[in-house]
């Protein structure tokens, strides 16, 4: 019996130091393209705290989360307290998201659907491509995790940084920053059981008593192959500094194109007319074109008419970037 028991603590002691070796010896590039595959497919209920930099001040919420695979996805806002009550819920085919003080239900495709899923894929390739990456062992609610510091080929600081679970490959913590090192979104876990199957009838919606009112947004995404067939006015093609369009859907008006490198993130709208420009943009000309810029935070804004074409760009993006990209459409 003694030598069995000293048998049994052995090969407990060999699985601990092997799953370490194996932890230590996957490169940066592995654990972040298993946390990126993982996605949906992990079963577990947790308390998450989100928040993004708007106009001076940090916005929070705090919602409990569940995940149940394959792609299932529920979370219940319990702050601040105007999201209360509100819920979302994702069951792999919609998406569900109900404001219960607005009485107001929105219904998208699912994030787990085929050309959401290339377009999170595609980001991963581009960040592999344009960004180095950094490994390190660290803590987080008590179990080992990775941390992967993803830096820009230029810079000092690092734009994101995530906390890997070493077991499940789940994303326990993430911070994005400014290439000025200044922290401008974060979401991070409080606490998350992995030993909980959700049950399946949380990931159904469950039409309210109350009347409410319903928007759905039926959208419909473009393969990048068949882009060419709406017109030269639809830059799918242009590419620089490291960034290439994802994904192009059509949205009320017009056409929308996803452009990132990975890590920063743009949107190109051609559309019937433009919306109402900011009072504080500035009128700029850039080879014979006039259009208005504006910046709010770090998002930039950028609008311009050309021929009979509108065009729109919102996100985070340099200028000397739309101005090469105005002049490819010319």
């Amino acid at each position: 019996m003694k030598k069995l028991l000293n048998l049994f603590f052995v090969l407990i002691f060999t699985v601990a130091i092997t799953s370490q070796l194996s932890a230590a010896d996957k490169t940066p590039s592995d654990i972040l393209t298993n946390a990126w595959n993982i996605d949906g497919k992990i079963n577990f209920i947790a308390t998450e705290t989100t928040g993004m930099y708007v106009r001076d001040k940090f916005n929070v919420t705090i919602s409990r989360v569940f995940s149940l695979s394959e792609n299932k996805f529920r979370r219940e806002y319990i702050f601040p307290p105007f999201l209360v009550g509100d819920l979302l819920i994702d069951d792999g085919t919609r998406s569900y998201y109900y404001q219960s003080q607005k009485k107001v239900l929105t219904i998208s495709p699912s994030i787990f659907g085929p050309s959401q899923r290339e377009s999170h894929n595609k980001l991963l390739k581009l960040i592999l491509r344009n960004y180095n990456l950094v490994s390190s062992s660290d803590k987080y609610l008590g179990r080992d995790v990775s941390r992967i510091s993803v830096y820009p080929a230029d810079g000092r600081f690092p734009l994101l940084i995530l906390w890997i679970d070493n077991q499940t490959n789940v994303i326990l913590k993430r911070e994005k920053y400014l290439p000025d090192g200044k922290i401008y979104e974060y979401s991070f876990y409080t606490d998350i059981d992995f030993n909980v199957i959700p049950n399946e009838r949380l990931f159904v919606w469950i039409k309210p008593k109350e009347e409410f009112r319903v928007i759905e947004h039926k959208e419909k995404f473009i393969p990048l192959e068949e882009a060419g067939k709406y017109g030269p006015e639809i830059p799918y093609s242009f590419q620089k500094k490291g960034y290439e369009c994802i994904g192009i859907k059509e949205v009320p008006g017009g056409i929308a194109c996803q452009f990132s490198d990975g890590i920063k993130n743009f949107m190109v709208f051609n559309l019937e007319s433009l919306p109402p420009i900011p009072p504080s943009s500035k009128k700029i000309t850039t080879d014979g074109i006039r259009y208005s810029y504006w910046q709010i935070d770090s998002i930039n804004g950028f609008a311009w008419n050309y021929k009979k074409e509108s065009f729109l760009v919102i996100g985070m993006v340099e200028r000397d970037i739309i101005e090469e990209l105005i002049k490819s459409i010319r």
